[in-house]
């Protein structure tokens, strides 16, 4: 028999329900900037090449071949390629309103994916279903400052370890408002997938509550299946022992004891 209080699967919700799809002008504009471009650039290396200029020629085709690269990466990653975000619009699978993963470049010549407007409506990545109220996460009772061996520990894949005693902000070059005070941590990234302020972590001497803060590519929660992102400016509990994805690269929170 089937209980009334079975919850609500994320099957019997339409993932893509309050979102609107993306206009004329949107999809020119994006496909301008994601592929017109370097197949222009492909297009000026050859015909640089034949004109007896080799390397300029080639420098053209590799600038072109690495522009398609991080296309297909953020499509699959985010659905937020240069050209989707410049007219600030998401392409996700048409079925799941999720990213399109590592096959991307199949589901996007197999008419698997659309292109929604962020302006007009939800954005597919934001829940479908009401988000559930956690209570207020400030203790009745304020907990003396915890003793350094007793709150978390992260463990950055750069090596560092790093205790929570305090709020705390990641990021190329961070910064931490008046009104929300943070110890802050420039953690190098060559590849510049981080923003300056990317990510914010907070132990409230019972749980570890993370931020994305409007970061370009994203805070994801690692799964067992495919990692799922936090919704930017919403602060998220997470359990001890997950890994986070942050750009490209990842930390895990260890537990306080």
């Amino acid at each position: 028999m089937t209980s009334t209080h079975d919850p609500l699967r994320l099957a019997d919700v339409d993932p893509l329900v309050f979102t609107e799809r993306a206009g004329a002008g949107q999809v020119v504009g994006a496909v301008a900037l994601d592929v017109v471009m370097p197949v222009a650039l492909l297009a000026a290396g050859v015909i640089v090449i034949v004109a007896g200029q080799p390397a300029l020629g080639w420098l053209f085709l590799l600038a072109a071949i690495a522009l398609l690269a991080v296309a297909v990466r953020l499509l699959g990653r985010t659905g937020r390629t240069l050209g989707a975000a410049t007219v600030d619009a998401r392409i996700v699978r048409r079925t799941t309103g999720a990213a399109a993963g590592a096959t991307a470049l199949g589901a996007l010549l197999t008419g698997k994916l659309g292109m929604f407007d962020l302006r007009r409506g939800r954005d597919p990545f934001a829940p479908a279903i009401a988000a559930f109220e956690f209570p207020d996460a400030t203790p009745t009772a304020a907990p003396s400052r915890a003793r350094r061996g007793m709150v978390p520990t992260l463990l950055l894949d750069s090596g560092e370890r790093l205790t929570l005693d305090t709020a705390l902000v990641l990021g190329r070059d961070p910064s931490a408002p008046a009104d929300a005070p943070a110890e802050v941590y420039r953690w190098a990234d060559m590849s510049r997938t981080l923003s300056k302020s990317h990510v914010r972590l907070e132990w409230d001497g019972r749980q570890v509550w993370v931020t994305d803060l409007g970061s370009t590519n994203g805070t994801f929660v690692r799964g067992s299946g495919a990692s799922t992102p936090l919704l930017p400016h919403q602060r998220t509990p997470v359990p001890t022992d997950v890994v986070l994805e942050i750009g490209d690269r990842t930390l895990t929170v260890r537990d306080a004891a």
